[in-house]
């Protein structure tokens, strides 16, 4: 694995040996079961005006888009601009006008090298919907967190952008 963190290794070898995860190159398939698809691609800064290149983001959510068979939520986790869940949603109905979906901001507060730990024991888990059935979602994704007392707020989108931006100041 070409990144470092502490256990990372293991950790994947544990959840590919028991099926709690697995890869695959076939993006349609593994979003079509989906009940949760999270986009975590690189926002580097453009040359010349140092704003997010969201071109990764918005390629994710055209291919994520096309491939959308039953509703799920399709979640934001790169640190990106305040209303790029905006885009993000308006891509996807673009692609697909008739695709049942929401779409949700959680940031990630994750120290490089300490990704799983912090991952393990949050001090706060943000998530922007204001959907009733993506924060369902949401909550069972992180249901094995929440019960390790780590809170859950829930906020509207835009807002948890922002959060990530502030927390990153």
């Amino acid at each position: 694995i070409p990144i470092y963190e502490t256990d990372l290794d293991k950790l994947v070898e544990t959840n590919a040996a028991s099926g709690r995860l697995t890869f695959t190159t076939e993006l349609a398939g593994a979003v079509g079961d989906a009940d949760a698809v999270f986009i975590a691609v690189g926002t580097p800064s453009r040359r010349g005006d140092g704003h997010a290149d969201l071109s990764y983001v918005y390629a994710a959510a055209k291919e994520i888009g096309a491939a959308l068979k039953k509703f799920t939520v399709v979640v934001t986790k790169s640190t990106v601009p305040v209303g790029t869940g905006d885009e993000v949603e308006r891509l996807i109905r673009e692609t697909s006008p008739n695709a049942d979906f929401a779409v949700a901001s959680n940031p990630e507060f994750l120290r490089e090298g300490a990704a799983i730990q912090d991952f393990r024991h949050p001090d706060r888990i943000v998530v922007g919907t204001e959907d009733d059935r993506a924060k369902k979602v949401m909550g069972e994704v992180y249901r094995p967190l929440y019960l390790n007392q780590a809170p859950i707020l829930y906020t509207a989108r835009r807002t948890a952008e922002l959060i990530k931006y502030a927390a990153n100041a």
